[in-house]
């Protein structure tokens, strides 16, 4: 049986090894070391932007929202 494959590669919690900055609200929010952060990768550029905790929930929200409606749709 082939494998299932999963669309949420590219997202992953981290910890902050040093401190980071948060790509919502750049200049309001900062991601402290040693805090877990939100970590989205961009596979083409190789590049990744981090979430602080309260920004990440609000972006995991909308994420959980949208596969709901997706789910809807097969059953």
């Amino acid at each position: 049986m082939p494998q299932v494959r999963r669309i949420l590669r590219q997202v992953s919690v981290e910890t902050a090894s040093r401190k980071r900055i948060c790509h919502r609200e750049r200049a309001k929010h900062e991601i402290l070391k040693g805090e877990e952060c939100l970590v989205i990768h961009d596979p083409v550029s190789g590049g990744s932007k981090n979430y602080c905790g309260s920004c990440a929930l609000a972006i995991l929200d909308i994420a959980a929202d949208d596969l709901s409606a997706l789910r809807e749709h097969f059953e």
